[in-house]
């Protein structure tokens, strides 16, 4: 963080603190907002709190934390004088157990200059400042499991340490637990994906991987024979000349010796097996399998060797071994007898573990005691410390972490976290969204009339589930008609027309399909693969450039990104520029682009000359100058080949990139000018105004600090994503979360998205992520539905459910905003899609083969 932040910093929290803000002020959190007001001294007694223990079935009752232990869970008396907390309406859980982590971690990850180098230790680099502990224990992790990084075969040895934020070092480290190194497989290791190639370090293939742990185990188990023999010689009173002492090789004899417990970074089954195979071969255990994203396909292998596999919740396709990743992996692995766990490799992901523990109820139906433990117990038993924590029982760390839902809940919020009894974390209300909510707004129908309803098709009629029509109240017992493509009708008692399709949606949620805004979807296909990316070009300015050319409609995404209930997307250029080029909007089925596309070079998007908050100077960049000259020149280009006309001879030199660029710069057409932080949003803003721009805002990430500048602008905004970390050490923990509740609160039109990543599908959980801090829940499922389709332009066709729009429609069995929900139905366009994809697909496969090695 540079000096002029700081101070800006400084001055804000100074002015918030003596009193109310100014209007143009936004809040900050310094170390001062970062300490708890309430302070237990490691004995208290929860009251009336719902009770999650991740060993059982939830209750209602007390917990007596004494001298940071439980001493009683159930109805307890504790001494009299024992401060009490009113835990009412609340729910109670173990905290989070991170089971992989590099945060809190200074100076670097790797040591990569050698292929082993076990003789390194973590906790070296141990940074006790890094405010992403503050921010851990603000998503209820209590424990985290820091690893060396994955660039060499055999790295080196973690730290598990306790969030507590503001201790030392020292303090930060958990007491007694075991010694763990760090091994690691595949394209890492191999450094496939570094743009270079590695022909400077051995291994360069998976085969050298597997030769090097026998070259080093061979050569430990030498060393270890050399010092028996020396020890050997000496108690027989001989005088014999010590071995060489290699630090390296004593981690290695410790590994074959099991002092030393073996946790390793893996994707691919062949390589997971050829690691168990190595360690039964040199007589010790592997511990945990890191990542194990194919650890579905060899669960049996992994039960039989007794590793336990510690996975993400739905991450993939980010580099070729993680293509056949499936989010159903955590569920197969623990149902075959594995202890798993998820874990998040981030200092984002890890804010928001209990949720994605939840993923594992959608991604296989997991029991929600089980998906917990996920989280909380089972990662304690991987790392040997369950004696200590990971549950509420009797006589465990007071580890626990209070939530205002189920922590399994999108709508859970974190209310406090406590480690050893003492309060390390506590909400504060930086936005004010407890005491000046974010209105739900009044909403109308955009279509007023059903219009003439197709003929022909399929008809087919959803009955006996909730409606969901979005822009009004929800329908019990509801009964939805689907005819040519087009809802024909909705409501309670409507007739089902003679010879229509049933679809019995008793006890289910019946909702308007997802729309997804500026996403890749068809442009991408794996991200260390250049060949299967087509999402950006190269050479500058390319307006003409158009997203629908190269859509290519059998990619693997669009089928799992369909099975979230997402039913129709924008596809655009997300790199290059500053004018990317023109998306489109497409419906997630069809055979070929033709059949996807559903609106072609519906936006322009211009990715805004950024202009840092702490710059000297204020001005927009030059960058900016030649963006209105461009757009001037496109508006002269069109003003001269309209004239021409009526005078062909004044027509002028053709120029492609004019041409596309004039219906844009003539407001005609709608720009997407992505604009992240405050200063550069307030720099779009202006540039639209001058330029009478047809524009929305993308990205807005610190939509929150201009907020009424945004409001005043009236420029609807897309907020690309609230799973983020904040942009500086002085915004509020939650700043991302909340952006959505300020800005819908400051009269932002506004809509969400996913950003441009691989997990489009879980935009869902964006939206879910804003109403559990601030968002209502109904606007939170607007901004995904009806704002999602105004945003487009598209609000008379999709968006909702009313008679006349298209019949993009989705069942659930519960909450379409909660992670554990699965939807059940899928149609566009009134037709049924199949939720098959690759990635249930190979659940399906690798199920049936578990089945049969298990019999």
């Amino acid at each position: 963080m540079n000096t002029p932040e700081q101070f800006l910093s400084v001055l804000l929290a100074a002015a918030s603190l003596c009193g109310a803000a100014r209007a143009s002020e936004h809040p900050v959190e310094l170390e001062a907002h970062r300490k708890p007001a309430l302070s237990t001294g490691g004995t208290c007694v929860i009251r009336n709190v719902v009770i999650h223990s991740a060993v059982g079935a939830r209750q209602l009752g007390d917990v007596y934390v004494k001298d940071g232990k439980i001493a009683a869970v159930g109805k307890v008396s504790p001494p009299a004088g024992t401060l009490e907390i009113d835990g009412a309406g609340k729910h109670l859980a173990p905290g989070v157990i991170d089971c992989h982590s590099h945060t809190a971690i200074s100076r670097g990850l790797n040591e990569g200059t050698h292929s082993i180098t076990a003789e390194c230790d973590i906790s070296d680099a141990l940074d006790c400042e890094d405010v992403n502990i503050f921010r851990a224990a603000a998503g209820g992790v209590t424990t985290a499991r820091l690893l060396h990084g994955s660039a060499n075969t055999i790295g080196g040895r973690h730290e598990i340490i306790k969030m507590r934020y503001g201790k030392s070092n020292d303090e930060l480290v958990f007491d007694g637990a075991k010694e763990g190194v760090k091994f690691a497989l595949g394209e890492n290791v191999k450094r496939s994906n570094d743009g270079r190639g590695n022909n400077t370090r051995f291994p360069a293939s998976r085969m050298g991987v597997e030769t090097l742990f026998h070259r080093a185990f061979t050569r430990a188990r030498e060393y270890e024979r050399e010092w028996s023999e020396f020890e050997a010689a000496r108690k027989r009173g001989e005088d014999p000349a010590p071995p060489r002492k290699d630090v390296r090789l004593d981690a290695l004899v410790g590994i074959l010796g099991s002092q030393v417990d073996v946790h390793s970074h893996c994707y691919r089954a062949d390589e997971i097996v050829m690691l168990l195979r190595i360690a039964e071969q040199y007589g010790f255990r592997v511990k945990t399998l890191q990542h194990v994203l194919e650890g579905y396909k060899v669960a049996h292998e992994i039960v039989k060797h007794g590793a336990g596999p510690s996975t993400f919740s739905d991450w993939w396709a980010y580099k070729v071994e993680a293509y056949d990743a499936v989010p159903f992996n955590a569920t197969l692995l623990d149902q075959a007898g594995a202890v798993t766990s998820v874990n998040s490799d981030s200092d984002e992901l890890m804010r928001h573990l209990y949720t994605d523990a939840a993923k594992s109820i959608r991604y296989g139906g997991l029991d929600p005691v089980r998906a917990l433990a996920l989280v909380t117990l089972n990662p304690a038993i991987q790392l040997d410390i369950d004696k200590r924590t990971g549950s509420i029982e009797v006589g465990k760390d007071a580890d626990l972490v209070l939530h205002t839902h189920d922590p399994l809940s999108c709508y859970a919020r974190v209310e406090w976290t406590m480690v050893d009894g003492e309060v390390v974390f506590q909400r504060r209300d930086a936005f004010e969204l407890d005491t000046r909510p974010a209105p739900l707004t009044p909403i109308e129908e955009p279509r007023k009339e059903p219009g003439e309803l197709p003929a022909g098709g399929e008809t087919v009629a959803i009955v006996g589930g909730t409606l969901h029509p979005v822009t009004g109240p929800d329908i019990e017992n509801g009964v939805l008609v689907m005819s040519g493509g087009r809802i024909v009708a909705l409501g309670a008692g409507v007739a089902i027309p003679g010879g229509a399709r049933v679809v019995d949606a008793s006890g289910k949620h019946v909702w308007p399909g997802v729309i997804a805004l500026n996403t890749r979807l068809g442009l991408y296909e794996v991200g260390s693969v250049a060949a299967t990316r087509d999402e950006r070009e190269i050479g500058g300015n390319q307006p003409d450039v158009r997203a629908s050319a190269s859509l290519a409609a059998d990619s693997a995404h669009i089928g799992v990104t369909r099975y979230n209930g997402v039913t129709r997307a924008q596809s655009a250029p997300q790199g290059g520029g500053p004018l990317r080029g023109q998306s489109c909007v497409i419906r997630l089925t069809g055979d070929t682009w033709e059949e996807l596309l559903h609106v072609d070079r519906d936006m322009l998007h211009i990715a805004f000359p950024s202009t840092s908050n702490t710059a000297k100077e204020k001005k927009a960049p030059d960058a900016v100058k030649e963006l209105s000259k461009l757009l001037a020149e496109a508006r002269e280009y069109q003003r001269v080949l309209d004239a021409s006309k009526s005078e062909p001879s004044l027509a002028p030199l053709y120029d492609p990139r004019l041409e596309a660029l004039a219906p844009f710069a003539l407001g005609q057409k709608r720009v997407a000018i992505r604009a992240t932080n405050a200063q550069t949003i307030l720099h779009a803003i202006k540039f639209v105004a001058d330029e009478k721009l047809d524009a929305v805002l993308f990205g807005v990430t610190e939509g929150w600090k201009v907020a009424e500048q945004l409001a005043a602008s009236k420029l609807p905004v897309v907020v690309e994503g609230t799973l983020l970390l904040p942009n500086s050490d002085f915004d509020p923990y939650d700043a991302m979360y909340a952006n959505p509740a300020v800005l819908h609160r400051a009269g932002v039109p506004f809509a969400i998205s996913s950003g441009a990543d691989e997990n489009i599908r879980n935009v869902v959980f964006h939206a879910s992520m804003a109403a559990a801090f601030g968002l209502p829940r109904e606007e939170a499922l607007r901004s995904i539905t009806i704002y999602a389709a105004r945003t487009l332009g598209l609000e008379q066709e999709l968006g909702s459910l009313a008679p006349g729009k298209l019949a993009d429609v989705v069942v659930t069995d519960g909450d379409l905003l909660e992670h554990s929900t699965h939807v059940e139905y899928v149609f566009i366009d009134g037709a049924q899609q199949s939720l098959e994809n690759r990635q249930t697909e190979l659940y399906e496969k690798y199920r049936a083969r578990l089945e049969r090695m298990t019999k």
